[in-house]
């Protein structure tokens, strides 16, 4: 005798879809032969329901995610045929026989009686005491509690940029440090990527080696990313590339720049060459550190990102960019 498949239901909202949700989810999702998952959608919310759609059907590839956006009473206060009304909208984006509801909270019993099928409760409120609400409020605050897709949105990134021996990998280090002390279990830096790659040339550059770096530069930020809290610390940053070539090959290659400026970064600390310049075995702009400055202040200016000038001693810089870092995540 052979055991029918049988299909399952997941409604809410996912605004934005947090711990909680997903441990429902995953019971539904390995409860159940087939899951259909209705993200509500209603006028008044800044996350679309698409994305947030789009996020759950990352974590489940097989399960069947629907938007629902019928704007439907909240309560059933609100109106005589609530119960009505919602079977309804389900029936239609969800048509077939559910055989399970799946919610953490008690309305779900009533809905599962309306749809004709058993309900399975999670208490996921006792393992993941979040909610939508809070997470909207303040993402930082109940980090811990965000799936990796919303993490991603909610994450900022922090390019840390200058001339030559102006502190930048010392900077950027402090502060991933001091952020990944504060949200455990993060490993927030991108170190420069341009370092190790010009260590291994025993020849003059030439023009492919900025793209080669600007390249290894995002795909190491974007390898890197996962593992960081919501603020991602990167050591000069992919658009330094475009400038570097400027400066090196006298001259701006297009494909370059054309692949820098698919990368913004919320906030750019510009380190000022008012420190003691240091001799190490890469540096190529000896004289011309102020100059490099200005043309960093312009790019960055023009393109209309957030720019604060960090200047003065090793504590005055550290104490000017941690407050731009806890700015941006206030």
């Amino acid at each position: 005798m052979s055991i029918q498949k049988t299909k399952g239901l997941v409604l809410g909202k996912f605004y934005p879809p947090h711990k909680g949700h997903q441990y429902l989810l995953s019971l539904a999702y390995h409860f159940v032969d087939e899951l259909v998952v209705v993200v509500e959608e209603m006028p008044s919310e800044i996350i679309p329901a698409s994305l947030r759609a789009s996020w759950i059907g990352s974590m489940y590839p097989n399960a069947n995610v629907v938007i629902l956006s019928d704007f439907n009473p909240q309560h059933p206060n609100e109106h005589p045929d609530f119960w009505a009304i919602w079977k309804k909208s389900l029936k239609r984006v969800a048509p077939g026989k559910i055989d399970y509801v799946f919610a953490g909270e008690d309305y779900g019993k009533t809905l599962a009686k309306h749809l004709d099928a058993d309900f399975i409760g999670s208490g996921g409120r006792d393992l993941h005491p979040v909610s939508g609400t809070q997470i909207r409020e303040n993402p930082y605050k109940h980090w811990d509690m965000l799936t990796d897709p919303v993490k991603s949105y909610y994450r900022k990134t922090v390019c840390v940029c200058g001339p030559e021996s102006t502190g930048k990998s010392t900077l950027s280090k402090n502060l991933a440090s001091l952020f990944d002390q504060r949200f455990k279990g993060s490993n927030s830096l991108v170190p420069e990527y341009a370092r190790g790659y010009l260590t291994g040339i025993d020849r003059d550059l030439c023009s492919n080696d900025f793209i080669n770096i600007a390249k290894g530069q995002a795909a190491s930020e974007a390898a890197l990313q996962q593992h960081s809290g919501p603020l991602q610390i990167i050591d000069t940053g992919v658009n330094a590339s475009a400038i570097w070539h400027k400066f090196l090959m006298e001259g701006s290659n297009p494909a370059l720049d054309k692949f820098c400026a698919r990368y913004e970064y919320d906030l750019y600390l510009l380190c000022s060459p008012d420190v003691p310049w240091v001799e190490d075995e890469i540096r190529y702009l000896p004289d011309k550190g102020e100059e490099f400055y200005q043309a960093m202040s312009s790019f960055f200016c023009n393109s209309g990102a957030t720019l604060i000038e960090v200047r003065g001693d090793w504590v005055q810089r550290f104490n000017t960019a941690k407050r731009a870092c806890r700015t941006l995540l206030s």
